[in-house]
């Protein structure tokens, strides 16, 4: 079996080497994606801000100019602080609407402010500039409108009153650069040619990127305008040349923010200080150690099949052989709790019988003598009639005694056998034991049920019916505290109920009283609820104890009839499982 497997199994860790080797490399790939995605985050984040600044800055110095234009120093030193504290302001200007004077710049008539035309003769000199230095000061009083750089820049601005993005051009210092431009009137003065400045911050591109030490090798990070030019480009320090087959990894933003917008590229090269090797080392060694221990396992597997045969065959025998014991056991089991139930029957009916002859007993003997008793009595009271007389009350005590023995006799012989059983059937038997037990004084309303031959059954199931009645009902009167009780004795042959067929009865003595737990007091306590369940079973049947629904308990007991009990009691020789629910009283 190892050779035949080896070679499937040796080609399928190859290619399990490499799946893994394959998703350790992706992982890495992915790692350095999400970690270039990460970066192009932080330098969009970086220079959106800073173009926010740029648009909060130009907002405030329109303020401050707008609203005191001839204050030099206090615009000065604000300009001169917002370069502090920003690098990339390269500087700050004003540019003030004037005339055009001479001929060549056009007519005089047609200086005007009017921002829905753009036919206009005037100049946008620069009034302001910080920091004016020597190598600044010559851009004073230059028109930017002349400047072609500028030209559709300020006629924009100037005809909108919104922040405008020059396009880039080149600084004094040889870096990139671009204007931000905003127009506006002085406040608190009506709209006129004569109040229309021009607020602008030239800024260096290359402020605009953040610090790229985060850069890692062959990594780079380009910053371009809208049309894709390259304003200012980052690259870091690259030790080794790598493969141009390596895969390269591109990430772009777009920030456009008042005016300003902007194109950000990162790119970076895919190589092997990205990969994880100490991952796959581990991943590769574990994958050897995993083959190794699997060649290993098939030389043991096949040892240990053939010892594994050998043990199943001893296994496969002893099993057999304690089968069969089992089911020896089990048939005598089986036979003997046949043979106990037949017993329990037998004592039964031997105890019937020994009930009746008491019974008779009763009857013939003492009855006879109480009534000799009570007829000498009756003798002695006419040959002394006085009331008064010794022999006359003795005689009266003698009778009364004797029909008191007498009452208590008949009920104790119909509590061992009732005459109606024998003498009119089940049902006037079952009547009898209802009056004698006195239900009504007790407070007990009975609803009873009775239904087919009754009275055409063996003396077995007669007894067996009249004891369960009248064992339910000494219950009932005992412990229940009921106030209804159901009483519902069927015989039929239709269907099946509890697995029982054919001609059967069906018995059901229910109460709304008290009910108690079964399963600690109803087989534990008393021997009351055991003699009517073995009673049942005797003859083949099957006895149930459950809870009546909210309150009470119920008892529900099948009983096959005919030559059909003998058999349904040997074949139900296990012990019937009485209903986890609380039982009768």
């Amino acid at each position: 079996m190892q050779r035949s497997y080896f070679p499937f199994i040796t080609t399928g860790w190859l290619m399990l080497t490499l799946m893994m080797a394959g998703l350790s490399l992706y992982a890495d790939y992915s790692r350095l994606k999400k970690d270039l995605s990460n970066d192009a985050q932080f330098v969009y984040s970086s220079i959106y801000e800073k173009a926010y600044i740029n648009e909060v800055l130009l907002q405030s110095f329109t303020v401050l100019v707008s609203s005191s234009p001839n204050d030099q120093e206090s615009i000065r030193s604000f300009a001169n602080e917002m370069r502090k504290r920003y690098p990339h302001i390269e500087r700050l200007q004003i540019q003030r609407q004037q005339k055009v004077d001479g001929s060549n710049f056009g007519r005089a008539e047609d200086f005007r402010i009017d921002p829905t035309r753009d036919d206009f003769s005037v100049r946008f000199p620069i009034t302001f500039i910080e920091p004016l230095n020597p190598d600044t000061r010559y851009l004073l009083n230059k028109d930017l409108l002349t400047d072609p750089v500028f030209t559709e820049t300020i006629r924009f601005v100037r005809k909108y009153h919104q922040p405008v993005t020059s396009p880039p051009f080149t600084l004094d210092n040889n870096k990139t650069g671009y204007g931000l431009f905003l127009a506006f009137f002085e406040r608190n003065t009506a709209p006129s040619a004569d109040n229309l400045y021009i607020a602008s911050l030239i800024i260096d591109t290359e402020g605009m990127l953040p610090n790229t030490s985060f850069l890692s090798e062959h990594a780079s990070i380009s910053l371009m305008d809208e049309n894709g030019e390259i304003l200012d480009q980052h690259l870091s320090e690259a030790t080794t040349r790598l493969p141009i087959w390596l895969p390269t990894l591109e990430e772009q933003r777009t920030v456009t923010r008042f005016g300003q917008s902007f194109r950000i590229k990162i790119v970076h090269k895919f190589g092997p200080k990205n990969i994880n090797l100490g991952m796959l080392l581990i991943l590769l060694s574990a994958s050897l150690a995993v083959y190794f221990m699997l060649t290993a396992y098939l030389r043991q597997k096949v040892k240990a099949a053939i010892e594994h045969s050998s043990i199943y065959e001893t296994l496969k025998n002893e099993r057999q052989q304690l089968e069969v014991r089992i089911h020896t056991r089990t048939r005598e089991l089986r036979e003997q709790l046949v043979e106990n139930r037949r017993l329990t029957h037998q004592v039964l009916a031997v105890q019937e019988k020994e009930r009746r002859n008491l019974s008779r007993e009763l009857h013939d003997e003492l009855g006879q003598s109480l009534t000799a008793i009570r007829t000498d009595a009756k003798i002695l009271k006419r040959v002394h009639p006085e009331e008064n007389s010794l022999v006359n009350q003795t005689a009266e005590s003698i009778d009364a005694i004797a029909q008191n023995i007498y009452d208590v006799t008949y009920g104790m012989m119909r509590a061992l056998r009732p005459s109606a059983l024998d003498d009119l059937g089940l049902i006037d038997a079952i009547q009898e034991c209802i009056v004698s037990n006195r239900l009504a004084e007790h407070g007990i309303t009975l609803h009873h049920d009775y239904r087919g031959a009754l009275n055409e059954m063996s003396e077995d199931y007669n007894i067996t019916l009249f004891r369960l009645v009248q064992e339910a009902f000494s219950n009932i009167i005992k412990y229940a505290q009921a106030r209804n009780v159901w009483l519902d004795i069927h015989r039929t042959s239709q269907g099946q109920r509890k697995e029982i067929s054919g001609d059967r009865l069906e018995v059901m003595i229910s109460d709304d009283g008290c009910s108690f737990d079964i399963e600690q007091d109803a087989f534990k306590k008393g021997f009351g609820l055991i003699g009517m369940r073995e009673r049942v079973r005797a003859l083949g049947g099957v006895f149930q104890i459950s809870k009546n629904h909210d309150r009470g308990t119920r008892i529900i007991v099948v009983i096959p009839l005919g030559s059909e009990a003998t058999t349904s009691a040997s074949e139900r020789a296990i012990p019937d499982q009485e209903a986890p629910a609380e039982p009768a009283h």
